[in-house]
């Protein structure tokens, strides 16, 4: 669809933790950077939801793209939980 000449979809992403689309551009930034993660984005809503570590059922999602890029697995935080950053 087009506003304005621009279209509108071009900055919608999707969610590399849960998969849902968001919206990350000019005056909207929804999308979070996961730098622990290979660079991978998260949707504002699995940012807000995980603040004190990724829920388990976001583990294996998170773990595949670490083994994809090479990267380690991060440290588990005191509530046994993969850190968020």
């Amino acid at each position: 669809m087009m506003n304005n000449g621009i279209a509108r979809d071009q900055f919608t992403f999707e969610c590399d933790v849960c998969g849902t689309t968001y919206q990350h551009g000019p005056h909207r930034y929804k999308g979070h950077r996961l730098k622990l993660y290979g660079d991978v984005f998260a949707c504002d809503s699995c940012w807000q939801s995980n603040h004190d570590g990724w829920a388990p059922h976001h583990e294996n999602t998170l773990l595949a793209h670490l083994r994809r890029q090479g990267l380690p697995v991060p440290q588990r935080n005191t509530k046994e939980l993969l850190p968020r950053e």
